[in-house]
């Protein structure tokens, strides 16, 4: 196993890594809309989301994934009410792709909104 690590997504607030590589899967920790340059989180709920989906883009690519290697999401949303917007925008960063999902209402830490995490798998395509 190998833990990955990238500066173009939220370094880990506690005991984790990013992710974790481990053969041929990438395992990634939760992530969140903050901005990894500005430290700030959007206020915004559609950007919020938008900004988690891109620190999720990097942390696979750290891995050499893409969102079309990933098996399985779990997603989570402090007010279940903005799902179909949620949805919206999941949708269009995954395209025609559509990995097993669970979307969870449920409170975050740090005041977040939404967290997302993924199972990717990077061996034979």
């Amino acid at each position: 196993m190998k833990p990955l690590f990238t500066a173009e997504a939220p370094a880990p607030g506690g005991a984790y890594s990013q992710a974790m590589l481990a053969g041929d899967y990438i395992f990634t920790a939760g992530q969140v809309g903050l901005n990894p340059q500005t430290g700030e989180t959007p206020a915004d709920f559609r950007e919020e989301v938008r900004q988690a989906l891109a620190n999720l883009r990097s942390v696979l690519a750290e891995g050499g994934a893409d969102f079309n290697d990933v098996v399985r999401t779990m997603c989570l949303l402090t007010d279940i009410g903005n799902f179909a917007v949620f949805n919206e925008e999941y949708a269009a960063a995954f395209g025609e792709h559509r990995p097993a999902r669970s979307t969870f209402g449920i409170a975050l830490a740090g005041g977040f909104t939404v967290e997302i995490e993924a199972i990717a798998y990077t061996g034979e395509r």
